[in-house]
């Protein structure tokens, strides 16, 4: 009995914590927080790098409110990479789409959002009525502004920058909060709930047993 209990105890605590982490509690950022992660990203030196627009990130951080939020990307590849002559890579990748380096972009992005408990959370590579004709669709999930800032601050992103801009013939990102997407605290606190339901019926039904 004790043992089931301990494991119901950690089962449990390990969810909390699993929402705190994915959430955060992020307090929005300070001015001086936005300061110091624009000047990080304006000081790298990885060529091309992010390319930000200073003005319109600055904006963007400057109205932080705390809060998770959600970017809607869509993408057109080139035919052909397009690595710089300058690049390491323009000789060693002379026959790759541009799918393909925006490939090894995402195996570097990927890795520094789940590191942000930010993730993907819905991707195509179809669309009715493309008339745009956009390869990609892409929407992940932030857990804040001071995320994405820390990301485009990280010396990871700013180099696998130069697969994103060989791949890429055009892109549009729209920025949206997700005001009827469950948040994951209510999903966790359901399972939570749902375990000790569980756990009471089995409780209930093993002391039926032992009476029978």
């Amino acid at each position: 009995m004790k043992k089931r209990q301990l494991l119901m105890s950690a089962l449990t605590i390990a969810l909390l914590a699993l929402v705190v982490w994915y959430h955060g509690g992020s307090e929005p950022l300070s001015g001086d927080e936005v300061e110091y992660y624009l000047s990080v990203i304006q000081e790298q030196e990885q060529n091309p790098g992010g390319r930000h627009d200073i003005k319109i990130l600055r904006r963007f951080l400057e109205n932080d409110d705390g809060k998770p939020f959600f970017t809607v990307n869509l993408y057109k590849y080139y035919p052909k990479s397009q690595y710089e002559r300058s690049s390491e890579y323009s000789n060693k990748y002379v026959d790759d789409r541009g799918r393909d380096a925006y490939d090894r972009f995402s195996k570097v992005m990927i890795k520094l959002l789940a590191s942000h408990s930010s993730h993907p959370i819905f991707g195509s590579d179809w669309m009715d009525d493309n008339s745009s004709d956009w390869d990609r669709l892409v929407i992940v999930r932030y857990r804040s502004r001071r995320d994405i800032a820390k990301i485009f601050a990280s010396d990871e992103f700013a180099d696998a920058s130069e697969h994103k801009w060989a791949a890429l013939q055009d892109n549009e990102r729209m920025l949206v909060q997700g005001l009827h997407i469950p948040n994951f605290y209510l999903i966790a606190l359901t399972l939570i709930l749902l375990m000790y339901v569980l756990y009471f019926l089995y409780l209930r039904k093993r002391k039926v047993t032992n009476e029978g």
